[in-house]
């Protein structure tokens, strides 16, 4: 994938990230609130936009297949095991998603609160992944504006 491409596939997937987790945290909060529309708002709200996250993070992971290719088939070695745990919690993620959305587990159920905090780790380890590249981001932000 060349570099213009897997930059704007990162913006991407900051940019659908943010809204994917402030409406998972709202979600929670809404759980608590006794007005049913409330809630079903913001779980249509989260499950369209991590919907749309999950595509973005899917064409981020193909543009750095590679680095997934070689982990499966030389192992960890020096790769960032912080990357791998990232990589892990969303699978995690999406599974627990998965389940609480097709099995009508109900925002109280097991599956959902593996959900959310699995979905808060996700949140915390994505920042600090993003905040370790941001000078990245800012250089191929420069170098797309020439």
């Amino acid at each position: 994938m060349k570099a213009k491409t897997l930059f704007i596939t990162d913006i991407a997937v900051l940019l659908t990230f943010l809204p994917a987790s402030i409406s998972g945290f709202l979600l929670h909060a809404a759980g608590h609130n006794d007005v049913h529309e409330v809630w079903h708002n913001w779980a249509v709200i989260h499950i369209l936009s991590t919907l749309v996250f999950t595509i973005a993070t899917g064409v981020h992971i193909y543009g750095h297949w590679n680095w997934y290719k070689s982990l499966f088939q030389k192992g960890l070695g020096n790769k960032s095991r912080v990357t791998v745990f990232l990589s892990s919690l969303m699978l995690a993620t999406i599974i627990t998603g998965n389940i609480v959305l097709f099995r009508h587990q109900g925002p109280n159920s097991h599956f959902g609160l593996w959900h959310y905090v699995i979905g808060i780790m996700l949140t915390a380890i994505a920042l600090g992944h993003f905040l370790k590249r941001i000078k990245l981001l800012v250089k191929g932000l420069k170098q797309i504006k020439k």
